[in-house]
């Protein structure tokens, strides 16, 4: 018996020893492959760095803010809450974004044609156009030429400025404010829209792009896809006021 406790102690002290001196060591996990084990004395500190909500990847969506939407304390307040949530471009994260006019300049002009030219080599996931400038779906119209007629990912137009046919044709889906008529007869839009809803439609189309796979479809149920991106509003169908024809990814906030 003696000699038995002999053998375990010498056993155990030398299974510490061995403990005491290796830095780290491999454990199998479940599918055959190995992961490394580290002593809890490697240094700890990378753990109380901020949690990164977003990976490094090349793949980006792009906003453009324009008419109504480029104030640089909106668009700095913006872009830095989407920083917070889904990172940079630049930094390896997901949001690219652009102000018309100040990032369109040649010269002393501004051309919105030169967006796709700026988005050629990048690995989108999607466009989100804010208040978007007359000339705006050409750039689309070349970037879908480009892919065989038909874009891979989705283009989404908030309060667009284009011309209401081209932009419907170009852009997954159109979203408007809603529009009131005045006593002369005039129609004024509604400028709770931008204060309270702006953002939250902003955050709802990128969150969208992001887990979107392809473009939305030109469908009935596009409607029902837009309701729940604006769930805080209600939204209408675009009718066209002098034809009376209903469009099938124009919508209004009511």
């Amino acid at each position: 018996m003696k000699f038995n406790r002999l053998i375990l102690s010498i056993f155990l002290i030398s299974l510490s020893v061995m403990s005491g001196c290796s830095k780290k060591e491999s454990n199998i996990i479940s599918d055959g492959s190995f992961i490394t084990l580290y002593e809890t004395s490697q240094d700890v500190s990378i753990f109380s760095k901020p949690t990164q909500l977003w990976h490094n990847e090349k793949d980006v969506i792009c906003i453009v803010y324009a008419y109504g939407y480029n104030d640089s304390e909106f668009v700095t307040k913006m872009n830095e809450s989407l920083y917070s949530k889904y990172g940079k471009a630049e930094d390896g994260g997901f949001i690219l974004s652009y102000v018309y006019p100040d990032d369109f300049k040649r010269g002393s002009k501004s051309y919105i044609t030169l967006l796709d030219s700026y988005l050629n080599e990048k690995n989108l996931l999607g466009i989100i156009l804010l208040g978007a400038p007359e000339g705006t779906h050409k750039s689309i119209a070349r970037m879908q030429d480009s892919h065989d007629g038909k874009l891979n990912f989705p283009v989404i137009s908030l309060f667009s400025q284009d011309d209401i046919v081209a932009m419907e044709d170009s852009a997954d889906f159109v979203l408007d404010k809603s529009q009131k008529s005045e006593i002369n007869g005039l129609s004024t839009e509604s400028e709770q829209t931008y204060i309270e809803n702006v953002p939250y439609l902003i955050e709802q189309c990128v969150w969208y792009c992001r887990i979107a796979d392809a473009p939305f479809e030109k469908n009935a149920r596009l409607y029902e896809v837009v309701k729940n991106l604006a769930k805080n509003n209600k939204v209408s169908r675009y009718t066209d006021s002098e034809t009376g024809l209903i469009s099938i990814n124009h919508f209004v906030l009511e």
